[in-house]
């Protein structure tokens, strides 16, 4: 009686183990990293990748952006330049630690603000498109810290 209680009980086992791993997948996943080079297509030609550089600019969106990065609660450059009549962008790099938020609001001389943005985290990156301005100078100053290390000038011309 002893073998037959014995077999019962590898049967029994090798039962629960076939049913608790049927139809599951492993808790992990692996997904390979993309190639470093183009796959070539079927006409042996390489197959298009993104470079991160726009090939052209979209109809209405601005035709020139401007590049500021903020680090250390001061922007890299204090002085910019834009056309004008026409809208443009300013590509807001935001380097300080998350929980430093900046922007780039435009404002007049006087503190008046004629282009208000949103404030993105330190770590984040956002481009800004602005409405065309007459020619002149304008202020550009983060909102959160209206300091001298994160004002500057905005030539439109």
């Amino acid at each position: 009686m002893r073998p037959t209680r014995l077999a019962l009980l590898s049967l029994g086992a090798v039962i629960s183990l076939a049913a608790c791993s049927a139809g599951e997948s492993p808790g992990w996943t692996y997904a390979p990293a993309p190639p470093a080079t183009p796959t070539p297509s079927a006409s042996g030609e390489p197959s298009a990748m993104p470079s991160g550089e726009p090939t052209e600019t979209p109809p209405g969106a601005p035709a020139v952006t401007l590049e500021l990065v903020a680090s250390g609660i001061a922007y890299d450059k204090r002085e910019l330049t834009a056309p004008a009549g026409e809208p443009f962008a300013i590509h807001l790099v935001n380097e300080d630690p998350p929980g430093v938020p900046h922007d780039v609001d435009i404002e007049q001389d006087d503190g008046t603000v004629l282009q208000n943005t949103d404030v993105i985290d330190g770590g984040q990156e956002v481009t800004y498109t602005y409405e065309p301005l007459e020619a002149g100078e304008y202020v550009f100053q983060c909102s959160i810290h209206p300091i001298p290390a994160m004002t500057g000038t905005l030539i439109v011309e």
